[in-house]
């Protein structure tokens, strides 16, 4: 009992901390003060490290079996091995919050660690929204949903964990996914911090550039892990099924690649500069939304929590976010535009503005398909979006996004003259001829053709633009941001081809449901007694 009493109170002081913290931060910024500066970045580390304590105890409390707190009493059990009640932590909706608190902490207080060259007035700023999101999470704890609320009786025993997630997965698969939605926070905060400081250069991309990519590598880890971890207990290769959930998870990560490769046009060339303020922002946005969608419960998916006050105070949150990003678009990007000519199409800068339009596509297709039950339910008559809209509205994209994946690294910066150009033959002539060699030996999978041959063509040019660094080595060093990026590439190549052997080479049971789909039409994962953990 005495372990939810400290919690309550660690999560009460890290409110007021961070509360603290956001004051002092906007005073500092605004007024260029330093000593208000470093006082308010103290506090929002003090508030991080009451978060942590609270963690702690809330962890503590688990281990130990100490039912008198609800949560414990809800999702552990005496009978739950040690690692699965120590998984207890983030497999409910208030301790998954109390983890994704944890990490925004964590993190927040390393940017701000590191942010000492970006310019005073920008750390400070950024030190206020972190501050700001950081508090809201603490409020939500303290107040509305508490890990740390007590029972009346103590009982002898637990519920324990659904029996769904007494699975191996439950280790890495939910702690790896909140992660990576606790870190979209650091590229917004210091995108808004830049604009509302004035600075558009590219020091704020700079600085925030490994949290991007920590966050979507994080994100690609976590969607992986839950396709894989799908496929594991299902058994059917229902990997992935357009579900509500799924997508809010997919759409952050889809803007959060356009934006890493917007920055790079912005570092080499000096362009985008408005396109890299709205990806930022647009990747935050997405996740308070998918949070709203999972923690509301008003879009049906077997990923949601039960119904409960938090729901509103996130639409309440979401709202605010979306005004306050937008009222800074539009009132201080405008130094941000560069007036100069339009890059060539047929150039590496134009493929990179086209791979961002086809992103931006695929997010608006998936974000109208994830609201659209829930706008024809506002309107009487309820509709179900299935996977035949997502391939048919969203499949052409992708399509056209991979073929730009094979032609766009081969493209120099500037026009594209003829010996670039023919650089080209070879991610065409692979394609083609993997496409003849699956009709030959007589594939006739529609995936698996369209898969292979896609997936064929970024391959060779990742290959061939190893083979031509290989002949000065010291390149792939000078370099290796652009190389680790070609390995990205590849990575996706590996996952599209599995997933066109999978659909196309599997055998499987007559009564199982095609690829991708569901067994049943609410069930894109895991069976529909599959609860709260892995969600946003």
């Amino acid at each position: 009992m005495i372990l939810g009493y400290l919690g309550a109170g660690a999560l009460l002081a890290g409110l007021v901390m961070g509360g603290f913290s956001a004051l002092l931060s906007f005073w500092a910024g605004w007024r260029d003060a330093d000593v208000f500066i470093q006082v308010g970045r103290r506090a929002f580390y003090a508030a991080a490290a009451m978060t942590a304590i609270a963690a702690l105890l809330l962890e503590v409390a688990l281990l130990t079996h100490d039912f008198s707190l609800a949560y414990v009493a809800e999702h552990t059990d005496l009978s739950t091995p040690i690692p699965l009640v120590a998984a207890g932590f983030y497999g409910g909706q208030e301790g998954s919050l109390l983890y994704w608190t944890l990490i925004l902490g964590v993190l927040g207080s390393a940017s701000l660690v590191a942010s000492a060259r970006i310019g005073a007035r920008v750390a400070a700023y950024a030190a206020g929204i972190l501050a700001l999101i950081l508090s809201f999470f603490l409020f939500v704890l303290a107040v509305v949903a508490s890990p740390f609320d007590l029972l009346s009786i103590t009982p002898p025993d637990g519920l324990g964990l659904n029996p769904v997630l007494r699975d191996g997965g439950m280790l890495i698969h939910p702690p790896v996914v909140l992660a990576g939605f606790a870190s979209f926070a650091i590229p917004f905060a210091f995108a808004c911090a830049a604009l509302l400081a004035g600075r558009v250069d590219a020091a704020w991309i700079r600085h925030t550039r490994r949290f991007a990519l920590l966050a979507w590598s994080l994100q690609s880890a976590g969607l992986l892990l839950g396709m894989w971890w799908a496929y594991h207990v299902l058994g059917w290769g229902g990997y992935w099924s357009w579900d509500p959930v799924e997508n809010v998870a997919l759409m952050p990560w889809l803007a959060t690649t356009a934006f890493l490769h917007s920055s790079q046009v912005q570092e080499t060339r000096g362009r985008l500069r408005t396109w890299n303020f709205g990806l930022a922002i647009l990747a935050f946005l997405l996740v308070v939304f998918g949070t709203f969608i999972v923690r509301s419960g008003v879009v049906p998916s077997v990923h949601t929590f039960a119904i409960s006050a938090i729901g509103p105070w996130f639409f309440a949150f979401l709202f605010a976010c979306i005004v306050f990003a937008t009222a800074l678009v539009a009132f201080r990007a405008g130094g941000a535009r560069v007036h100069v000519e339009p890059a060539p199409a047929v150039s590496r800068e134009g493929a990179f503005v086209l791979q961002n339009l086809l992103l931006i596509g695929v997010i608006a297709v998936v974000f109208w398909g994830t609201i659209l039950p829930l706008v024809s339910g506002m309107l009487g008559a309820e509709r179900v979006v299935g996977t035949a809209y997502y391939e048919r509205a969203a499949g052409p994209i992708f399509v056209a996004i991979l073929a730009l994946m094979a032609v766009g690294p081969l493209l120099p910066w500037r026009h594209a003259g003829r010996a670039s150009l023919r650089a080209l033959r070879w991610p065409s002539a692979t394609a083609c001829v993997v496409l003849v060699g699956l009709l030959l030996v007589g594939v006739r999978s529609v995936p698996a053709l369209l898969a292979f041959p896609l997936a064929a063509g970024p391959a060779a040019t990742v290959f061939t633009m190893y083979g031509r660094a290989f002949k000065n080595p010291r390149t792939i060093l000078r370099k290796r941001r652009r190389y680790g990026a070609y390995l990205a590439h590849l990575g996706l190549v590996v996952v599209v081809a599995g997933l066109g052997s999978s659909c196309s080479g599997r055998t499987t049971p007559t009564s199982s449901p095609p690829c991708g789909s569901a067994t049943r039409p609410w069930s894109p994962r895991v069976p529909p007694t599959q609860v709260s953990a892995a969600r946003p």
